[in-house]
């Protein structure tokens, strides 16, 4: 590589970082970009390996986006004011101004998608989890259980397992839950999620389980929507299903997507009850709604939160109340504010 390409390089990326330090963003989360976009040219052959072995994802993105906007149409007119934050309405506000009327297929590089739900940070954050992880899975079903896929082009951050750090990071979750509870595979059969992403967590969790499951997202119709698209283009169209009227049914063994408008025409129980960082992120309202359905039935418990902020009010609010529901909370020690619920 010549002097003059590395000095450009340099440069460019100098004037990038000036722009993300100015920006109304985090300035600690916006470093994170930063250094991860640095990664990123040292994953070029991965990313292009990974386009080229699942390419086919690009033809069914682009035929499946054309219902998009049609769909969300039809969920966008219900009211859902109570269960959100006037953080999380400005954020689906600005996405709306680019996922219409559909996302782009890099739609996990927009920087609201990377900083809320989609981690990229590195460091001993990722040695810690991997680690955790190799202790208690053999590398090829690692392999198996990591691999990502190229719809929305995620940003890689192990050329060995060819994974993003946020596969790491929700497998993570899902070990460490199962792991410290000492609960079996066997015994969830059905999975509610409250915010659910992009349907990440609902992708590895039927990685992990191998056999069938029902499971279920709970969300706001925009990100019920892109779930919509990224589950079906990874895992079919005929695995997942979208309530779009409160008339819906929940389907047996599919990834079904609950925009937060219809829970009321829904009698829904679980296993297992997962939210990380979703329920946090939620209003007063919707805690007390998960607690006076008593965590939609379910047995068990996997959360993750944080501190309570000026953003945030009410986000400690989880732990305690799952505490009084006989759960544990335990610190996440490599992220400091942060916490775990298992029961």
């Amino acid at each position: 590589m010549s002097k003059k390409y590395t000095r450009k390089r340099a440069e460019s990326f100098g004037k990038y970082l000036v722009t993300v330090l100015l920006s109304d963003m985090s300035i600690n989360r916006k470093l994170m970009i930063a250094r991860g976009d640095m990664v990123q040219l040292f994953l070029r052959p991965s990313r292009a390996h990974l386009a080229l072995i699942k390419r086919h994802q690009v033809t069914t993105f682009k035929a499946l986006r054309k219902e998009f906007l049609d769909i969300y149409n039809k969920l966008k007119k219900y009211d859902i004011s109570e269960f959100t934050m006037p953080l999380w309405e400005n954020y689906n506000a600005k996405l709306e101004n680019v996922f219409l009327p559909y996302p782009p297929f890099s739609f996990l590089r927009h920087p609201i998608i990377r900083i809320n739900m989609f981690v990229t940070r590195g460091g001993r954050f990722l040695r810690e989890e991997l680690a955790f992880l190799e202790k208690r899975i053999s590398e090829n079903r690692l392999r198996s259980l990591l691999h990502e896929d190229y719809v929305g082009d995620p940003l890689l951050s192990s050329s060995k397992y060819l994974t993003s750090h946020n596969n790491i990071h929700n497998l993570y979750h899902l070990v460490r839950f199962l792991d410290r509870t000492k609960c079996s595979l066997n015994q969830l059969h059905t999975i509610c999620e409250w915010g659910g992403g992009y349907g990440n967590m609902a992708r590895i969790f039927r990685r992990l389980k191998s056999e069938p499951c029902t499971y279920i997202i709970l969300d706001t119709p925009l990100f019920s929507c892109l779930q919509w698209l990224y589950l079906s283009t990874v895992l079919g169209e005929k695995s997942v299903n979208l309530l779009q009227s409160p008339e819906g049914t929940i389907d047996a063994e599919k990834v079904n997507l609950i925009p937060i408008c219809f829970l009321d025409c829904h009698s829904i129980s679980g296993d297992l009850f997962v939210s990380t960082w979703g329920l946090s992120d939620s209003s007063k309202y919707s805690q007390d709604y998960v607690l006076a359905r008593k965590w939609f039935n379910s047995k068990h418990i996997l959360l993750a939160y944080q501190d309570s902020s000026n953003n945030w009010p009410d986000a400690d609010r989880v732990g305690k109340l799952a505490a009084k529901s006989g759960a544990a909370i335990e610190d996440i020690e490599f992220l400091p504010g942060h916490h775990y619920v298992f029961r």
